[in-house]
């Protein structure tokens, strides 16, 4: 048996009706809450600039864009600066380690025991971003026939 679309078609007019209704009450509680209207209903400011900062979404995709340009730049910066070199000894074996103190790898290219692997495995993919980031290919920058 098929469903009666008479009823869900009232509904759907109802439901127009009532969210038309309802959208005009709430921007007056909108406008209430921001100050730009009294209790009366009376408008005190007529510009929104002076209550908020009104920003588009481009601005605000550009801003984001520029932070994490900002932060792999920084980033790759510091994976150029080279760590000081602290020697361990291991108790049990008795292996000495040397960790480097920026990438905390040993000689070996462990690292220590107490590193956790979700961390490790979080700091290789942020610098392998970083890196291709900043990749150039050498065909398309250097020695590009014309």
């Amino acid at each position: 048996m098929g469903r009666n679309n008479r009823s869900r078609k009232r509904r759907d007019e109802m439901n127009k009706i009532k969210k038309v209704r309802y959208e005009a009450k709430e921007l007056i509680r909108l406008k209430k809450t921001l100050g730009l209207i009294d209790a009366d209903g009376n408008e005190i400011m007529k510009d929104i600039s002076d209550v908020a900062e009104v920003k588009t979404a481009e601005e605000i995709k550009r801003e984001a864009k520029s932070k994490e340009e900002q932060e792999l730049i920084y980033e790759h910066q510091e994976s150029l600066e080279t760590g000081e070199k602290i020697a361990v000894t291991n108790e049990k074996t008795g292996v000495e380690h040397v960790f480097n103190s920026k990438t905390l790898k040993d000689q070996f290219g462990n690292y220590p025991a107490w590193f956790k692997k979700k961390k490790t495995a979080k700091r290789l993919r942020k610098k392998q971003h970083a890196q291709k980031k900043n990749f150039k290919q050498a065909w398309t920058t250097v020695n590009v026939p014309l």
